[in-house]
């Protein structure tokens, strides 16, 4: 009877996985390109800032990888979070690293129907991102612990259509190599 109920779990399990490739591929692949938009920034202390945000998705060709770069400036502040993204069926692990602060990590999550939900640690703080798909409109909730700011929400939209190939003045590139460094 256990290895009944064992199989039975297994089976259930890998269906499960197996019904969340598809779906994290799918959110992937939509993710893709070129996206801008308005954002702010809350300090600690309570002061709070607007921001000018653009981000760039690419699976470079591969549907379990998703890499990450959101550039976002305000009259005071710039930051350049990047991160790669393995996902193994929902669940996401990889690594990130902010520029301008010199800070890196690692990161964990999952995917759900229009949503990639991340744990940032590392480099002395903590946070919380959520990124919310639709279409052609993106938001971005950026949450953390130990920076100097403590919130960061962002409104994106793709820049371009679908797919905007070649390079603009951000020196990021849609042609299957990703950002340039």
């Amino acid at each position: 009877m256990l290895r009944i109920s064992t199989a039975l779990l297994l089976l259930a399990l890998g269906g499960a996985q197996s019904r969340a490739a598809p779906l994290t591929h799918e959110l992937f692949v939509s993710m893709s390109g070129y996206w801008s938009g308005p954002g702010r920034i809350h300090y600690d202390g309570g002061v709070a800032e607007a921001l000018s945000c653009k981000a760039y998705y690419t699976t470079k060709n591969q549907i379990d990888r998703l890499s990450i770069v959101l550039r976002c400036a305000s009259p005071s502040n710039k930051i350049e979070l990047r991160a790669q993204l393995v996902a193994q069926g929902e669940n996401l692990s990889g690594s990130w690293e902010e520029r301008t602060f010199n800070a890196s990590g690692t990161v964990t999550g999952r995917v759900s129907e229009g949503q990639v939900s991340l744990s940032i640690d590392g480099g002395g703080f903590s946070a919380a991102m959520l990124v919310t798909q639709e279409t052609s409109n993106q938001s971005v909730s950026i949450t953390t612990q130990g920076v100097g700011f403590n919130e960061v929400s962002v409104s994106l939209t793709r820049k371009g259509g679908e797919r905007n190939y070649g390079r603009d003045n951000y020196g990021m590139r849609d042609d299957g190599g990703g950002p340039e460094n």
